[in-house]
């Protein structure tokens, strides 16, 4: 058992080191050429893209901005997606995995001229990146990966080491990536969002959307918003017309912790490609500088104790660099997609105004920026030769090969054992009655909350996360938290109690 502790609370260390600023509910009804719904990167980007082309803009977020995915990432501005490249060749074809890596290099690109052009400091630093394995049985998809570089003249090649201190059997590296400060780099961005006249709303949820001329917005009070057209920038749709979306994703949760170590970090960023994952990089903050690690990446809702997750990666971080302290550990939701490409475009076939971007598949940085310049193309019918790619609608076939699945280790999670009466502050349970499942939680009074664990979205049932102390759809990735309000969508309304 480790002498060193996570904290007590979890918290994102990008939050800690930026200050985000807040904004207004809407409070009155409204017209705008575009109506984006969603406060993270991808809604963030999309504002200022459209901004640019002179249009009125509205940006919606239902809690605060940034309070999502973009703001628990591991921060890997890059277009090496793990071992994809050689998955893509095989599943499309050449021309389709290059235009992939070009679309994330040019989304790169985005990012650090926006940068440099608002000079705002977040911390973006060329790095290389690298995949490696420990497993050799693992060996032969590194050397397919750095075949494909090969193939598609990526800036990159196989290897045997690391400059990191930690022994491998193979790895390929992708030259010219960058990692950097997410919510930094977008705090930036909102301040030219403002300067550029764009209305920011938080604590507006947006429950409805009809497709028209004018698009009907309904929120969650009485106020509506008329636009010409809206993007529907959330991590899952909160407009899935049809239950189009409900197939499309697999949700996933991964794990992060931000370390104070004695010793300076070599550069570049890492990550395995077998179970459990491991993922790292450095990061720095009011001229100090300290460790990323995480992985764990697992379906939602597996059943298997989150805390211990956390406490893996701890162990992980301490074997291999000099751990003297844990200022920050906290979670991610992604939503996978079949092909590991995002859906931006039209959210459905029979609907002329509104669009998509979803389904980043942990990887919704570079991809975010490129997005928002192709919805801002389809939005003025110009052409944009990432659309078929990025289709929501395109067909996805099946790879004749693919890396072995993303999971975790086997956990022994005594929590699942325990009795109502056995709970200790903190912790939860499921209990099954008549075919009913009630999730229990006692908090650090020593109440009791009874809820109802039937997800408000499509009525999946949610599992508890010890680790973070949420209640976790493995359907679509909606979050609440122990006493059942909602963290985290598509859902909207909080879980229901049990009196």
């Amino acid at each position: 058992m480790s002498k060193i502790k996570l904290p007590k609370e979890t918290a994102s260390f990008w939050h800690q080191t930026a200050d985000v600023p807040n904004f207004p509910q809407l409070k009155e009804n409204l017209s705008v050429d575009v109506a984006v719904v969603g406060g993270g990167i991808s809604g963030i980007m999309t504002a200022y893209e459209l901004a640019k082309t002179s249009k009125s803009v509205a940006l919606f977020e239902a809690r605060e901005l940034l309070n999502g995915t973009t703001g628990f990432t591991t921060a890997k501005l890059s277009a090496q997606h793990n071992l994809l490249f050689n998955e893509l060749i095989e599943r499309y074809d050449k021309e389709t995995a290059h235009l992939y890596y070009q679309a994330n290099m040019q989304g790169i690109d985005i990012i650090k001229n926006l940068a440099d052009k608002h000079a705002i400091d977040c911390d973006l630093k060329k790095q290389d990146a690298y995949v490696y394995t420990q497993d050799k049985s693992q060996k032969g998809n590194i050397e397919k990966e750095a075949k494909a570089y090969d193939q598609l003249e990526i800036d990159g090649e196989l290897t045997q080491n690391l400059p990191v201190d930690i022994e491998i059997d193979s790895a390929v590296v992708m030259h010219e990536q960058y990692e950097f400060h997410p919510v930094a780099f977008l705090v930036g961005i909102i301040n030219q969002l403002e300067e550029m006249g764009v209305q920011i709303y938080e604590q507006t949820l947006i429950n409805d959307i009809k497709d028209g001329n004018p698009v009907k917005l309904t929120t969650s009070s009485e106020y509506t918003v008329d636009a010409g057209q809206a993007i529907v920038a959330t991590k899952y749709p909160v407009h899935d017309p049809e239950e189009m979306y409900t197939s499309k994703f697999q949700p996933e949760i991964s794990f992060a912790i931000a370390c104070e170590i004695d010793k300076p970090f070599p550069g570049g960023m890492y990550i395995n490609c077998n179970s459990p994952k491991r993922t790292f990089r450095a990061m720095r903050a009011n001229g100090k500088e300290y460790l990323l690690a995480g992985g764990e990446s697992h379906p939602v809702g597996d059943g298997k104790s989150d805390q211990e997750r956390y406490e893996s990666i701890l162990k992980f971080a301490e074997e291999y660099f000099s751990v003297k302290e844990v200022v920050a550990h906290w979670s991610a939701n992604d939503l996978i997609t079949k092909d590991k490409i995002p859906m931006v475009g039209k959210i459905h076939p029979d609907e002329e105004n509104v669009f998509v971007i979803t389904g980043f598949s942990k990887w919704g940085l570079a991809n975010a920026a490129i997005s928002a310049e192709l919805i801002s193309d389809l939005l003025s019918n110009n052409d944009n030769h990432y659309s078929e790619i990025f289709d929501p609608h395109r067909e996805i076939p099946d790879a004749t090969s693919l890396v072995e699945k993303e999971g975790s280790t086997d956990y022994d999670a005594s929590i699942h054992k325990k009795k109502v009466e056995e709970l200790e502050k903190g912790e939860a349970l499921i209990i099954e009655e008549n075919d009913d499942k009630t999730g229990v939680y006692k908090d650090s009074e020593g109440t009791l909350h009874q809820l109802d664990t039937t997800c408000t979205h499509l009525g999946c049932g949610v599992e508890w996360n010890d680790g973070d102390k949420t209640w976790d759809c493995p359907c679509h990735g909606s979050r609440f938290k122990a006493t059942g309000e909602v963290v985290a969508g598509p859902a909207t309304e909080p879980l229901k109690k049990v009196t």
